[in-house]
């Protein structure tokens, strides 16, 4: 124990006094571990080596926690250093590479960790009790806000940019889940493949209607799209 103006002080609430984003990787990697349907600040507190009025003191309740743990994991799994700078894409890579290096990414076992614990945040956030909706809605819309801005410097007009990110990031989500409860990596592999072919031929018809001044025709199903 530390003592300090009269006071008596618990050393476990100076431990990450100035590491708040150390401490939010500590907690992060135990929530991983341990999920989130019996998570308690008291008992991440204690595993960490935090006192619990630390942990609020950074994070104020369970809930704002999660949200926290949520938007850090995810921004590092959406937004993989050496492909992306601050949402930016490196301009030094063309966009299949950028995409299927996110891909690798977002299906390596670190990514499909951080995936899975974003489901079970949305499975509990569908149930009475604690209440992870708001940082559910708030980390989707913070990716498709990512990929509205980037989808917009592709070429893809300011109105249809919303409802092609929604389906961008609804795909990439669907195609890791599937690959969490299937393995079949081959299958979704070529899934993801496809879906990039897709992407590619609407950036194409994007890039070709600024030059040509007119505005690109949504394809319809026959054409893949």
């Amino acid at each position: 124990m530390l003592e300090r103006m009269g006071e008596r002080i618990d050393g476990r609430s100076l431990r990450y006094q100035h590491r708040r984003g150390e401490l939010l990787e500590a907690v992060a990697e135990y929530v991983l571990e341990h999920g989130v349907a019996s998570l308690s600040l008291r008992r991440v507190a204690e595993a960490v080596g935090v006192s619990h009025v630390t942990l609020q003191h950074h994070f104020g309740t369970k809930e704002q926690l999660v949200g926290e743990i949520v938007e850090h994991l995810l921004e590092r799994t959406f937004v993989p250093q050496g492909v992306y700078s601050g949402g930016t894409p490196d301009p030094g890579l063309d966009l299949p590479t950028r995409w299927r290096a996110l891909w690798a990414h977002l299906t390596s076992p670190a990514g499909q960790r951080d995936i899975r614990l974003f489901m079970e945040v949305f499975g509990q956030s569908q149930f009475e009790g604690a209440d992870y909706a708001p940082a559910v809605k708030h980390s989707i819309g913070h990716r498709l806000d990512l990929i509205v801005a980037n989808t917009i410097a592709l070429g893809c007009p300011e109105e249809q940019a919303a409802g092609f990110a929604t389906l961008a990031l609804a795909t990439l989500r669907g195609l890791v889940v599937d690959l969490l409860a299937t393995g079949e990596r081959e299958r979704v592999d070529e899934a993801f493949e496809w879906f990039l072919e897709n992407l590619l031929r609407r950036a194409a018809e994007w890039e070709a209607s600024k030059d040509g001044g007119r505005k690109p025709a949504l394809a319809g199903r026959g054409s893949g799209a």
